[in-house]
């Protein structure tokens, strides 16, 4: 029984978990978490904040703003040193509690410590490190929550919103013939390169560069331009069989063959690619099946 019951919370850990890698978000999160740790100390004064009506303001606005730095540092600063363990691809609820656990008693540490310096000159009461961390959990605990589901809410409105434009793309009748010869400008508008979409296997990213790869009887024939994939994709939007799939790839699903993966992340296989495709996490499994059939 206590096996079963450890393999399921096993399970719910390992479940994935979309990771939001910009930067905006990750101050959106940290600022509103401050607004909020300051506007429920200050107006419902908890615990011990009752004593402290004289430097009550300036107490909370200073743990309420070392919250938002506190915050903005472990949601901004590990995933651009572990960059492999920050994949979102690879995140999970697990790491998320892991991560949130983590910038708890990172940011507790620092407000139980500033806390108690500033405590001093006054002869407030004195909290230890430990009933400082669980005060610090009790306030956070719900507004990260909020916005744990509201990153979740989002996450599936994008794919539920992703998997009704491809419906609609796929019921309209085709704008452009498969057979069409296509020209691409780079972003200076000095160099082009031109090719057959039924040919257009898939294209990459490459720094300030974009790779496209054509169907040259079995093999792939590669061609690069100087581009972003964002106005590439825009280019090619009219062709219902070429799809933006991740933010460094644009793959033409008539030569996809596969779907793998679950949905931490699901790759693409094709007989002429060497390897698989990855999948943003916007694109639900049935929407990726939908496109294939």
């Amino acid at each position: 029984m206590l096996h079963k019951y450890l393999n399921l919370v096993k399970n719910w850990l390992l479940k994935p978990y979309y990771f939001n890698p910009f930067i905006k978000f990750k101050f959106r999160i940290s600022f509103f978490l401050g607004l909020f740790v300051f506007l429920f100390l200050y107006i419902f004064k908890p615990f011990y904040l009752s004593t402290m009506e004289v430097i009550l303001l300036e107490y909370t606005l200073i743990i309420s703003t070392i919250g938002f730095l506190g915050t903005f540092f472990m949601l901004a600063v590990p995933p651009l040193i572990f960059k492999n363990y920050f994949n979102e691809d690879n995140w999970t609820l697990g790491r998320n509690i892991f991560l949130i656990t983590l910038g708890i008693f990172f940011v507790g540490s620092i407000l139980w410590y500033v806390g108690e310096e500033y405590k001093e000159p006054y002869g407030l009461i004195k909290l230890s490190l430990f009933q400082f961390i669980f005060y610090t959990f009790l306030v956070t605990l719900m507004p990260l929550v909020f916005f744990i589901f509201i990153n979740e809410k989002n996450v599936s409105l994008k794919r539920e919103k992703k998997a009704s434009e491809f419906k609609q793309r796929n019921a309209q009748p085709e704008v452009k013939k498969e057979q069409t010869q296509v020209i691409i400008y780079s972003d200076n508008g000095k160099e082009n390169i031109n090719f057959f979409i039924d040919k257009l296997v898939y294209i990459t990213s490459q720094g300030n560069y974009v790779s496209f790869y054509i169907k040259k009887e079995n093999d792939l024939k590669e061609a690069i331009l100087r581009a972003t994939l964002t106005r590439v994709a825009k280019d090619l939007q009219d062709y219902k069989n070429i799809i933006r799939c991740h933010k460094s790839y644009i793959i033409n699903i008539s030569f996809v063959k596969e779907i793998s993966g679950n949905a931490r992340g699901y790759l693409l296989k094709s007989d002429l690619i060497s390897f698989k495709i990855p999948v943003s996490r916007n694109f639900s499994k049935q929407s990726l099946e939908s496109l294939l059939n």
